[in-house]
């Protein structure tokens, strides 16, 4: 690669952020972004005809500039911009794709049966429904089990610290992530989605695929679209009942941000609530609740600059691993 290449390459990487907003992969893509303030304004009015906010506007309950000029909120700003250029330039390629294990997966299934027929399962149409239900499982299930790690395991909970210190929620707090977060949640994910992506191709000869819409799959598409950027927020939407223990509402997620102890390790999953559910983890929003967002006994005051977030957890993990040998030998 020749310079000037190189430096279009890396050009491309430092304005790729700025686009976002128009990739519908990603999370804080437009359509999410105004479908989340369409909802934002039926609580408005649902809180106006309660009387509990009667003077207030909604641009002012909707952006308060106490959370979006926060000082954790600024540091999201600045790690979004850094973070994802620098996991583009050098950590992206150690996430395991959902490709690459799919590959896999085809070659060994073809080297040790015969494939089926296309119509010999089930007819190609329905297929793809079961395919694209059963990806989005695979993914959703990917996702917790990671979460599910970060928070359990004491070495990699320094690292998921990196998320829970921020004491104000906005839709860029999705981005808050230590890259040691993302590998593990994108390869824990990508090997299951890559897994039935193989067991699918292998079965029906690459005939059945998956509905997308944007090129998306479809259901995490209108997932998106039904108020996820509201999760990382101060707006409560809760889902109560039933729906609340089958899909994880944003109330469930910032629920998962307090630093109240009776919130710990709760409400993990990304869409679905069952998990949760089976791993005892779930804790639904009967009400609204008062809570300090941010780690237990204030730590996340240590989080307060981009060199912190990114070397703070290598420091407390090997301090970690260090105490239990330090007092064997005292």
């Amino acid at each position: 690669m020749d310079i000037n290449s190189a430096i279009n390459e890396i050009a491309g990487l430092v304005i790729h952020p700025f686009l976002y907003v128009f990739h519908s992969g990603q999370r804080i893509y437009f359509l999410y972004l105004v479908a989340a303030i369409v909802m934002a304004f039926a609580v408005y009015v649902a809180a106006k005809r309660k009387k509990d906010n009667d003077a207030q506007s909604f641009f002012s309950f909707c952006f308060p500039k106490e959370i979006y000029t926060h000082p954790s909120s600024i540091l999201d700003y600045k790690f979004f911009f850094i973070n994802r250029i620098a996991f583009a330039l050098f950590l992206g390629t150690l996430v395991l794709s959902s490709t690459m294990v799919s590959a896999a997966v085809q070659s060994v299934l073809g080297s040790l049966f015969v494939a089926p027929g296309n119509d010999a399962l089930i007819p190609i149409a329905l297929a793809g429904v079961v395919l694209t239900l059963t990806v989005l499982l695979a993914q959703d299930f990917g996702i917790f089990f990671a979460h599910y790690l970060l928070h359990k395991v004491p070495l990699l909970w320094e690292f998921h610290k990196v998320h829970h210190s921020a004491q104000a929620l906005t839709p860029m707090t999705v981005y808050r992530m230590h890259p040691v977060d993302d590998i593990l949640t994108g390869t824990l994910s990508g090997v299951l989605m890559g897994v039935v992506y193989g067991v699918f191709a292998f079965a029906f000869s690459d005939a059945a695929q998956e509905i997308k819409i944007l090129h998306l799959n479809a259901v995490v598409f209108v997932f998106y679209l039904a108020g996820y950027n509201l999760r990382h927020t101060h707006i409560w939407l809760p889902l109560k009942g039933i729906w609340g223990k089958i899909f994880i509402s944003p109330a469930h997620h910032q629920l998962h941000h307090s630093s109240e102890l009776r919130h710990a390790d709760k409400n993990m999953g990304f869409i679905f609530g069952i998990w949760d559910w089976m791993f005892g983890t779930l804790y639904i929003p009967e009400r609204k609740e008062d809570f300090r967002l941010g780690l237990h006994d204030n730590e996340d005051r240590e989080f307060d600059s981009i060199a912190a977030l990114y070397f703070l957890p290598f420091r407390k993990a090997i301090e970690r691993v260090r105490r239990p040998v330090l007092d064997a030998q005292t």
